[in-house]
Parts: structure tokens; C-alpha cells; sequence
């Protein structure tokens, strides 16, 4: 899932803006979701920190487990 659909799954920039204390126009420019906001959006939409950032969250412990 790329990070447009992220922040329009967690209810769209502004409201992800207001979430982090960000402009919604820096939120409309991430490339990804920033680590600091990760767990935040991830919330919002839905995910976990790990579908975000699993570069920083390090691996899925529902797929460590086989439960995936």
C-alpha cells in the first residue's frame, strides 16, 4: 500500500495533519510516513506501525508467529 492510500485511509491529509502537528500540505508530500508519526497514522488507518515502516519497526510478530 503506498503512502497516498495510508493517509487517505487514516481520513486524508488534513486530518492526518492535525493528528501529527503538521501542515496538510507537508502531509500530502511524504514519500512515506514518517517513523516520529508511524504509530499515529498506522492507528488511524487501521494498520500497524509495521505495514507503515516495517524498515523501522522490524518484522511483522503476527508472520514470526505463522498466524499469516
Amino acid at each position: 500500500m503506498n503512502t497516498r492510500e495510508i493517509i487517505r485511509r487514516a481520513g486524508g491529509p488534513l486530518k492526518v495533519g492535525k493528528a501529527v502537528n503538521r501542515h496538510h500540505a507537508t502531509v500530502i508530500g511524504w514519500k512515506q510516513v514518517p517513523a516520529v508519526h508511524a504509530r499515529t497514522v498506522a492507528e488511524m488507518a487501521g494498520l500497524t506501525p509495521h505495514d507503515l515502516r516495517p524498515d523501522v519497526f522490524g518484522p511483522d510478530e503476527m508472520c514470526e508467529r505463522g498466524a499469516a
